[in-house]
């Protein structure tokens, strides 16, 4: 059974909906459901984008495929949790098994800590997302004439009232939720990233202790012992966090190039057009979450490399060369195996670090 204090509701809440939270008896509808949905969405977006590639004004086009774009990569990445839905699993478990064995008060209000921290980025991200989906639709709402809120191509008029208000009010809800999805899975990544450091930190802690009690003589064979055991769960967890995001950050990559070009485009052209203001007030926002995507992922591979690493200068600077053979070569092994570098890759090409991100531009 999961602990609710060491997931976030927000988290907990996006996870149920998309049919990952698990032994949720809902999972198999809520990802049915979904699919469907995204498979009608993105039929009637690119039909639309095939039909209008030749006649529509380029600008316009942008407008289209960025859209379009951004729901095709949610789909992607809900596919790829949902084929790696018991690896995942295995992560939650590791999440709440680490909060349950903790019993240090101190350890234990550091993880609530970092609990807090992921619920706050969570729910701002959410919220960042929406308002980029309000500002958008806003556009929309008070242009000159009619203007769908998503441009899809279906096969009735969709122009005429009622159903343009019926069509443009369920396109703003989808989009709304799958806006607000994406924001969810980044925030996903933060709270697995933030669980991670914290682990880290408890150990680094661990270790400074272990270096107090080698000063006054005592034997610490069995705390070594503890915490072998202990990093080596921390570099499965990163393995597993690897392997669940790699072509995540794959595909998010691939994506964000060519979204930032659409964007970037739009901005450009929108100097020198009638409803500039409008252009600006419904790209800038996405721009800006295209960009935030991009970073959070960068954020967390550079965040697992320095937490990694800070584990292997702890133990480096403990006065391990002081303890009897038979105890130092703990230390040894776990000087050896920080060595290896943890980091989330893109696709096993490369790692992710804010170096990436700036090569993103």
């Amino acid at each position: 059974m999961l602990n609710e204090k060491s997931i976030s509701a927000p988290i907990e809440f996006g996870l149920r909906l998309i049919g990952l939270w698990p032994n949720y008896t809902y999972a198999i509808f809520h990802r049915i459901l979904w699919t469907i949905t995204m498979i009608f969405v993105l039929f009637f977006e690119y039909v639309y984008v095939v039909m209008h590639i030749k006649t529509d004004e380029l600008p316009d086009l942008m407008d289209s495929l960025t859209i379009t774009l951004s729901n095709s990569l949610l789909f992607v990445k809900l596919i790829i949790l949902w084929f790696n839905d018991r690896a995942f699993e295995d992560i939650l478990i590791m999440v709440i098994e680490d909060y349950d064995n903790n019993e240090e008060t101190n350890d234990r209000e550091r993880m609530n800590n970092k609990v807090i921290l992921s619920k706050r980025f969570a729910s701002c991200t959410i919220i960042l997302y929406s308002t980029t989906v309000i500002l958008f639709s806003i556009s929309v709402i008070f242009a000159p004439e009619r203007v769908p809120v998503l441009k899809m191509e279906f096969p009735f008029d969709a122009m005429r009232s009622p159903i343009y208000e019926l069509v443009s009010i369920l396109q703003f809800i989808q989009e709304l939720i799958f806006a607000s999805t994406s924001g969810l899975l980044n925030g996903l990544i933060v709270t697995l990233i933030l669980h991670f450091g914290g682990q880290a930190e408890i150990m680094c802690q661990r270790l400074g202790d272990i270096s107090s009690e080698i000063i006054k003589g005592e034997s610490c064979k069995d705390r070594l012992r503890s915490l072998i055991n202990a990093h080596e769960r921390i570099i499965n967890f990163s393995i597993y966090v690897e392997n669940v995001f790699n072509y995540i950050a794959l595909i998010q990559f691939l994506s964000n190039t060519l979204a930032i070009c659409f964007s970037g485009f739009m901005i450009i052209t929108s100097f020198d057009s009638d409803q500039g203001t409008v252009i600006l007030a419904k790209t800038l926002p996405y721009y800006t979450v295209v960009n935030l995507e991009a970073f959070v992922l960068c954020f967390a591979g550079e965040y697992l490399t320095s937490k990694g690493k800070a584990i292997g200068e702890a133990a480096y600077t403990c006065t391990w060369y002081e303890l009897r053979p038979n105890e130092s070569r703990y230390f040894l092994l776990l000087i050896l195996r920080s060595q290896k570098r943890l980091t989330i890759t893109i696709g096993k090409f490369m790692d992710l670090s804010l170096e990436c991100f700036a090569s993103v531009r």
